[in-house]
């Protein structure tokens, strides 16, 4: 059992106070994260996230240098040679299977 929790209301307050201070709608920080946008409505009800997508919002809210050099860049999204979507790589640096179009075809 882990001996903290994330105040999930607290990190929606400060990502909406960003967010408006950038001028930005929730579509705009999904893109600008590259997270999905029912990240944000998870958070808004206050439900959990998972530890990429926590680590991915604190450095989007300006984390001081000590903490952010903790943190290193994800890979890059990879696209799926049938279908074009774009999708986070695995660990092999292949892309995740999932029904395609061409695939298909």
């Amino acid at each position: 059992m882990s001996t903290h929790r994330l105040d999930v209301p607290r990190l929606h307050r400060r990502l909406d106070t960003r967010r408006r201070e950038l001028g930005l709608t929730w579509r705009g920080v999904a893109r600008q994260t590259r997270l999905a946008p029912a990240t944000f409505s998870r958070i808004a009800n206050g439900q959990s996230l998972e530890a990429d997508a926590l680590v991915t919002l604190l450095v989007w809210l300006d984390l001081d240098t000590t903490i952010a050099a903790l943190i290193e860049p994800g890979d890059q999204p990879l696209p799926c040679p049938g279908c074009g979507r774009v999708f986070q790589p695995k660990r092999d640096g292949s892309v995740r299977a999932h029904p395609c179009r061409q695939a298909a075809g």
